[in-house]
């Protein structure tokens, strides 16, 4: 059994509603101490007490996600979580509902690539019953045909659904175009084909050997005392048995060489729906702040950044533009989105890459580098405001090892980024001439003027 208290000192001004006071003289607020203990069957619980609302968040996040779908199952690990609350050994879906309905609760579950989390929020005065809830969903559902096969028309028609918007598809088609036979090509709710195909089988094994303690992080934050937290969590996690996680076994994606164009063809659009990118980052790279602050700059930052005005505010090519950095534990991308007329669709494109270039040639200027890192200053507290988004911050910085004096460290990590240290990352992390492109549009207003990028492969708009 291993116990350990982290102080933890955020670096930033907090929302009121954690009733903190700054130091004199300083920038850091003081929190509560988290309290961290790992079970004898090497679950790892954390208890941070947080006495300003009658309030307790519990949150469960299995170190399993998306990325365990096994192969030609996409969409399983969201599967899983969505039947969660559907009825256990003891409980009917209608009285797990009802019953946290009543005490004015709420239970949900859900997944991402990287994890797979089930949450529940009650009054403190209804703790039990919230542990009680929890507790029974994550160790004992039942995962009865008839709830497997109604989740499966509903999974289904949402998946069809997708395929009405043009813009989801050009989302869809670039992770499956980029990422190639790595999981994260897939999405999160599968596709049709792969929802077909599960068994309640496929289901079963993918709870007992991913839903185990050694694999699982156990927040609990609000009006509590942890060593009555601790009692209560043994009581009832004690006797989940330890279990061999399956080790993951699947192609890394390959760097993109030179510039590649998928073209999704469909005949009646008038707007073209752009997606283009190459692979970025890991979630705990040493660059992850100064990258971020770069891509905010550059497109991630709304109306200020550098592709909205240019593409936006002063050519008129589109109404929206943005890039993203999307990372995971074992990967990442760089993506832009954007669309507009199917006869600008070309100039969109080069104006979008002219940019990129420029952040890769020049330093940015010190307004807007003040501008960037004075976001997300501003918002980091923002996510803290309740005790449900303190577990998933303090839960994050464990599930992707981030260590424990990032939160310490947060706001010095930002302040001190400088216009060479974005010049830096942006020659390093953006390459302008090696990317894929999805276009979705009509193809004939655009295939001949999208092969001045590169080669252009024409598939149908269909799933």
């Amino acid at each position: 059994m291993k116990t350990k208290v982290i102080p933890l000192f955020i670096t930033l001004m907090l929302h009121l509603s954690l009733a903190v006071l700054a130091q004199p003289g300083s920038d850091e607020i003081s929190l509560p101490p988290i309290y961290e203990e790992t079970l004898p069957n090497r679950l790892q619980v954390i208890v941070i007490e947080h006495h300003e609302l009658p309030i307790v968040a519990f949150r469960l996040v299995t170190k399993s996600g998306g990325m365990d779908d096994p192969v030609g199952k996409a969409g399983l690990a969201n599967f899983v979580a969505d039947l969660l609350r559907q009825g256990t050994k003891t409980r009917t879906a209608t009285q797990i509902s009802e019953e946290i309905d009543f005490i004015g609760g709420s239970l949900g579950a859900g997944a991402d690539y990287d994890y797979l989390n089930v949450n529940c929020q009650v009054l403190k005065k209804h703790f039990d019953t919230g542990l009680d809830l929890l507790s029974d969903v994550v160790l004992n559902p039942i995962f009865s045909e008839e709830e497997i096969e109604r989740l499966r028309s509903k999974r289904i028609g949402e998946i069809k659904q997708a395929w009405d918007d043009p813009e989801t598809v050009a989302d869809l088609k670039f992770r499956e175009f980029l990422y190639g036979k790595n999981p994260l090509a897939f999405p999160l709710d599968g596709t049709e084909e792969s929802v077909k195909s599960f068994t309640r089988q496929d289901v079963l094994n993918f709870h007992q050997t991913q839903f185990v303690p050694n694999n699982a992080i156990l927040a609990v934050v609000g009006d509590v005392n942890q060593t009555e937290v601790l009692t209560k969590v043994k009581a009832k996690f004690n006797s989940w048995k330890q279990g061999a996680r399956l080790a993951r076994n699947y192609p890394q994606p390959e760097q993109v060489k030179g510039m590649q164009v998928l073209l999704v063809d469909k005949p009646d659009l008038t707007q073209t729906y752009i997606n283009f990118g190459h692979l970025g980052i890991r979630r705990n790279h040493p660059d992850y702040f100064p990258v971020t602050v770069m891509n905010y700059i550059l497109g991630g930052g709304g109306f200020s950044s550098r592709m909205m005005q240019e593409v936006r505010a002063k050519r008129g090519l589109t109404y929206g533009i943005s890039c993203y950095f999307g990372m995971y534990k074992e990967a990442g991308d760089y993506s832009v989105g954007t669309f507009t007329r199917n006869d600008s669709t070309l100039a969109a494109i080069q104006a979008s890459l002219n940019e990129i270039k420029k952040m890769r040639s020049a330093k940015v200027s010190e307004m807007e580098l003040e501008d960037a890192k004075n976001f997300y200053l501003g918002y980091f507290p923002f996510r803290f405001e309740t005790p449900q988004q303190i577990a998933a911050q303090v839960i994050s910085v464990e599930l992707y090892g981030l260590g424990d004096d990032y939160l310490k460290n947060y706001r010095q990590n930002v302040k001190k980024i400088t216009a060479d240290d974005i010049l830096r990352v942006a020659i390093t992390y953006l390459d302008p001439d090696n990317l894929k492109f999805v276009v979705v549009s009509k193809g004939a207003d655009v295939k001949d003027k999208l092969s001045n990028l590169g080669s252009v492969k024409t598939v149908a708009y269909a799933p």
